[in-house]
């Protein structure tokens, strides 16, 4: 199957900005069986690109002289023919396996989540059983938290989402996170991309948020609590980090006065 991908980012500002600059983190990681028809990524002023510290590509756009507003458009191709069960990749880890046991961020855990938990971790901690506990993990938080968008900023964290309930993908993904990471689970949050044209997925008209959990054996495994999948072929990963802060597709900073808006649109729908 082939998927398009059309994604544009606007920031305005109400008053001129001198100078801004724009990390994006939307340059795709493929799985086995996944592959990059053709992918571009394009934005104003001088580019740079840049590995950061959990292996994901960066591409700088800085702009230095007065602007208003900022576009930053990605297009794409991809294809999936594989038949495996979860989404490999052929990679090297950048960072060990505990690193992704940190209780900090928007990710951090507390006695809140015990009750969802606390009967799975003898399970969690052996490894032929771990798959299983996490997918219950995943049924669980699914049941705890409900789609459903305009309750949440890009700023909840997971024990916020878990107390309201209800959430989008980055507030699932932020608790199957941090309930893995109670469980002695290392699990990382995930950016990327999956179709928004199936009325069956939850994913709204931005990219996607999932998670991996680390299975010895297996390594990452991906977890997609907003719609209790295991991610497939469609799901795109283009960046990962403690939380959704390490993996944001678009963020950037700048020198001016005044308040900025961000809007973001995407397309990804099957092609075939």
């Amino acid at each position: 199957m082939r998927f398009s991908v059309h994604h544009l980012t606007r920031f305005e500002f109400d008053q001129p900005s001198g100078h801004s600059i724009h990390d994006v983190r939307l340059t795709p990681k493929p799985a086995s069986g996944q592959r990059i028809v053709s992918w571009r990524i394009e934005g104003p002023g001088k580019r740079s690109d840049w590995t950061d510290g959990h292996g994901n590509q960066v591409t700088t756009f800085s702009v230095a002289q007065a602007h208003q507003a900022i576009e930053i458009e990605v297009t794409g191709l991809y294809e999936y023919s594989g038949a495996d069960q979860w989404l490999r990749y052929a990679e090297t880890p950048t960072l060990p396996a505990p690193f992704w046991l940190r209780n900090s961020g928007m990710a951090r855990h507390d006695a809140s989540f015990d009750p969802m938990i606390e009967d799975l971790a003898e399970r969690a901690a052996e490894p032929t059983q771990r798959v299983t506990v996490l997918h219950e993990v995943m049924e669980r938080v699914g049941r705890r938290i409900a789609y459903k968008t305009g309750v949440s900023t890009v700023d909840t964290t997971a024990i916020e989402a878990l107390a309201r309930g209800a959430g989008v993908a980055q507030d699932s993904a932020h608790v199957f996170i941090a309930a893995c990471r109670r469980l002695g689970v290392p699990a990382r949050y995930v950016s990327g991309y999956l179709r928004n044209d199936d009325p069956e997925l939850h994913v709204g008209r931005t990219s996607h948020s999932w998670a991996e959990a680390w299975v010895p054996g297996l390594d990452w495994v991906g977890f997609d609590p907003t719609n209790g999948i295991s991610p497939r072929g469609d799901s795109l990963r283009v960046a990962v980090g403690l939380d959704y802060r390490d993996a944001a597709p678009v963020s950037g900073r700048r020198v001016g006065f005044g308040d900025a808006t961000m809007t973001v649109e995407a397309s990804v729908k099957s092609v075939d």
